[in-house]
């Protein structure tokens, strides 16, 4: 699944530190083509790019800002509140009580109120941005300024061949329904009175 495939591109990485120390120089931002600054989200750009699922990250673009990322998810109605927090999401932290945009993470899994990410140019213990490393973190909910959504493909086998498949893909491009958070979309599966009014809700935004 889409899904799983970014997460473990992610895990892959935990423990790649920069080097030289305090340069920001990066295989990763040498493939985005901006090595030597601020890494954390180019290190999700090439978590999504690897892992396939470029167009589920800023919508197949590039930026290394936290501030623009945020931005786009918001426009695209791909933000929640910080409640609703899953794996796959992307948050958008700030560590000083704020609302800038300082730091942002992917989440790896959420359990009893603990949200774990993998984040990009942090540390295992004291710095919580611009540490040099890819790490596993726990986040709580006053650091988070967003939580973006990506738009993850569903996997091919759940519904390639259906005979609506045409018509899922159409509501999926645009934003109308997106599936289970594990990537799933389950064509068959009745739809709640709730569901239906989120789906006309989202049509009349467009």
């Amino acid at each position: 699944m889409s899904l799983e495939k970014v997460l473990d591109a992610a895990s892959t990485q935990v423990g790649y530190s920069e080097s030289p120390a305090n340069s920001n120089r990066t295989k990763y931002g040498a493939a985005y083509g901006l090595d030597g600054q601020p890494w954390c989200v180019m290190f999700l750009w090439w978590v999504f790019r690897t892992a396939g699922e470029q167009e589920a990250f800023y919508g197949g673009g590039k930026t290394a800002s936290c501030g623009a990322l945020l931005r786009y998810y918001r426009e695209q109605g791909l933000t929640v509140a910080a409640a609703g927090v899953r794996p796959g999401d992307i948050l958008i932290l700030n560590f000083h009580g704020t609302q800038d945009t300082e730091h942002c993470g992917l989440v790896e899994s959420v359990t009893e109120g603990r949200i774990c990410t993998i984040e990009g140019n942090t540390s295992a213990s004291c710095s919580q941005a611009n540490g040099g490393a890819v790490q596993r973190k726990t986040r709580v909910p006053a650091q988070i300024v967003g939580v973006c959504r990506p738009r993850y493909r569903a996997a091919a086998s759940d519904y390639a061949g259906h005979w609506a498949e045409a018509a899922i893909d159409r509501c999926r491009e645009l934003g109308l329904m997106q599936g289970d958070p594990d990537g799933k979309f389950r064509p068959n599966d009745p739809v709640t009175r709730a569901e239906l009014a989120a789906v006309l809700m989202r049509q009349e935004d467009k």
